[in-house]
């Protein structure tokens, strides 16, 4: 099995275009969360979510792909560009059949598809776009990602749920590791702002309601999280071969090691309340990876800011990692990010990435007083610098997904 490693990062979200800017945001507290401008969204409860407001990544673009397909397509294009200038590879250069794509989408087209419903009410059907029908399924964007940069090796769509790309992410490692892929695009796109979405989630009482200070709404592991705070956006890492970025001259962000998912089989919003399905899965990880739990040096969680989720996510790490959780350094990103549904885990490995580069973790904004069923070594206030040799991301969603996925610092030496 060769060893695979991240060599570029692509950022199309909230906090702005690229890593650079999406670190520094990370690290300087600089939210993306605000009162939501696409739509009137005063009949909500919920008003405030992360939208991608600078359209320069639209450039980036062929103009047709504006005509012809869904804004969470367009978002996977561009970030996808983005990760391969960071990469510094011209997929001209790669074996078609040996360059392919894996991403990960919860709702896909949902955004562009309720638009289009509202024209045929309103204007008839002479009027709707006619390549709604191709461009809204999930996998449309992965299809699109394959086109542009001539990926005719395994072209792959997750979709379970807020899980989707850290399984992409995870399943393109394999891939490469295996010898069936030199070069991989990983990672996930999101476009979930939208009245449906908002108005049903709303009834549900999944999302904060905390209007009157957008910045401070989402609030992983805190005692007064109330909810979850949308965003859309996308992320795609290049993952490739260790001799593939040797061969080009790469420097890698980080090394992809293994990793696990599982399910509590407790239908779409049950959970098992003993964790034991997740830690489990988080044993395997390990082990696939050839890391033992003590070598763990920081957890990127999941914690979306809803209660449930942040319990959970507690209560597995206790159960996986025993007296060690205690020692671990535990940080969320969704403070900063809100959370974009099934791009989450991409974000989430980039930030490891660039804090296994950096050495440097970043903190969990708006957790001031952790709530009591989170007891965890959280990383607030701001960045810690930390010996980080290997990183686990996590990954939750509903219907009871528990993804995992472990990550190294890129000068490990090989395993033994």
């Amino acid at each position: 099995m060769r060893r695979v490693v991240i060599s570029g990062l692509g950022m199309v979200a909230p906090t702005g275009i690229g890593a650079e800017i999406f670190w520094r945001a990370l690290l300087e507290g600089r939210c993306a969360i605000d009162r939501i401008t696409r739509f009137d969204p005063s009949s909500y409860p919920c008003q405030v979510g992360g939208e991608v407001r600078d359209t320069s990544y639209e450039a980036l673009l062929d103009p047709r792909l504006l005509r012809t397909t869904v804004h969470a397509t367009q978002l996977a294009v561009a970030a996808a560009e983005l990760a391969l200038r960071d990469a510094c590879l011209d997929t001209r250069s790669c074996e078609p059949d040996l360059l392919g794509v894996a991403l990960g989408t919860a709702l896909g087209g949902w955004r562009d598809a309720a638009q289009q419903q509202g024209i045929l009410l309103e204007r008839g059907a002479r009027r709707v776009n006619p390549f709604i029908v191709n461009g809204t399924p999930n996998h449309a964007a992965a299809a699109e990602v394959a086109s542009a940069f001539g990926a005719q090796g395994a072209q792959l769509t997750f979709s379970a749920g807020c899980p989707a790309s850290l399984q992409a992410i995870h399943h393109g490692a394999t891939l490469i590791a295996s010898g069936e892929l030199d070069v991989c695009l990983a990672g996930g796109t999101e476009s979930p702002l939208i009245p449906m979405v908002l108005a049903a989630m709303g009834r549900t009482q999944e999302l904060s309601v905390m209007n009157d200070e957008p910045a401070r709404a989402s609030r992983p592991f805190d005692c007064h999280h109330a909810g979850i705070v949308l965003s859309e956006g996308s992320c795609v890492v290049v993952l490739e071969s260790e001799e593939s970025a040797a061969r080009r001259g790469a420097r890698p962000y980080a090394e992809v090691l293994g990793g696990a998912s599982s399910c509590d089989a407790r239908g779409i919003y049950g959970y098992d309340p003993s964790g034991d399905p997740g830690a489990r899965a988080v044993r395997r990880a390990l082990s696939r990876s050839g890391i033992k739990s003590e070598e763990i040096d920081y957890v990127c969680a999941h914690a979306n800011a809803s209660p449930t989720f942040d319990r959970k996510e507690t209560l597995v790490i206790h159960s996986a990692f025993g007296e060690a959780a205690r020692r671990i350094a535990v940080s969320s990103i969704k403070g900063i990010t809100g959370h974009p549904f099934g791009a989450s885990g991409a974000f989430q490995v980039a930030a490891t990435a660039l804090a296994l580069r950096n050495q440097l973790l970043p903190p969990t904004h708006n957790l001031e007083s952790p709530a009591p069923d989170c007891d965890l070594n959280h990383v607030t206030g701001a960045p810690r610098a930390a010996s980080i040799r290997h990183a686990m991301i996590t990954s939750y969603g509903y219907g009871g997904v528990n993804s995992y996925l472990v990550m190294g610092a890129a000068d490990r030496p090989a395993l033994a």
